[in-house]
């Protein structure tokens, strides 16, 4: 456990300075982009919904480019171990499980998509407060945001994916992150081993996730009962499975090196 816990320090020291860039662009950017959006609202100004105002500030891609950013970067500290001094050997000549290098950099991954996250939610309630104080200071209070927050996160897909209501939606979105971080190693780990038909398996994944992000962002307009969240959820962590299962075992037979 000593050995693994070292594991993530290094994994961890690794990440820490993109990490908190990544988080700090995702509080301060969409802040700067409501500002620049409302600065001309008046009065006589048609008020948008919150929801809609932060989708059309552009503060929803500057969240998708930072989750890209970090996905690079993860494939950046994958791909790390095979240039300079080819650190890959000194890994996995360690005395320690292999099991313990592959997870040391998921569970990093994990924490530090999590940051992303959570730093995408501070910046919803921080974005809302700069929303609410331009309405509230003109008109004599008159426009004042009441439950404003709530409601938006009610009605907006976007919010209901990072912030989900339901067990549904919660397994659905928890499914998709799992997903992505143990597809992005496999995919690495395949190239490297050269067994490409784990892409096949990758696509499959890739095809469900789009289809259910699909729905999911159109949800509001959707008369489909959601009850297949579970049935693809299932199908998402299942291939996780799969992939957290292959990569250990490409690992271990050292195939990657």
């Amino acid at each position: 456990m000593r050995t693994f816990y070292r594991l993530l320090q290094y994994e961890f020291s690794t990440w820490l300075k993109a990490i908190m860039l990544l988080c700090t662009a995702v509080i301060v950017i969409p802040l700067y982009l409501l500002h620049m959006f409302v600065k001309d609202y008046g009065e006589y100004t048609i008020h948008e919904r919150y929801e809609n105002i932060y989708a059309s500030s552009g503060c929803i891609i500057v969240f998708l480019l930072c989750i890209a950013a970090a996905c690079g970067f993860f494939l950046k500290t994958i791909y790390a171990g095979y240039w300079g001094s080819k650190s890959i050997y000194m890994f996995l000549s360690l005395p320690v499980r292999r099991e313990s290098i592959y997870f040391s950099k998921i569970v990093v991954f994990v924490i530090c998509l999590l940051m992303l996250l959570g730093s995408q939610l501070i910046s919803i309630k921080l974005g809302y407060d700069v929303v609410s104080a331009k309405f509230a200071s003109y008109g004599e209070g008159r426009f004042s945001m009441t439950n404003g927050l709530f409601l938006a996160v009610i009605r907006s897909d976007f919010f209901r994916i990072i912030m989900p209501l339901n067990l549904s939606r919660i397994l659905s979105s928890a499914s998709i992150l799992f997903m992505i971080t143990t597809a992005l190693y496999y995919g690495a780990l395949c190239e490297r081993s050269k067994r490409y038909w784990g892409f096949v398996a990758i696509g499959a994944a890739v095809i469900v996730a789009i289809k259910i992000l699909s729905y999911r962002m159109s949800e509001s307009y959707s008369y489909a009962a959601p009850s297949h969240l579970y049935i693809s959820s299932s199908i998402m962590l299942i291939l996780s499975g799969f992939f957290i299962w292959h990569s250990i075992k490409l690992i271990k037979k050292a195939a990657i090196a």
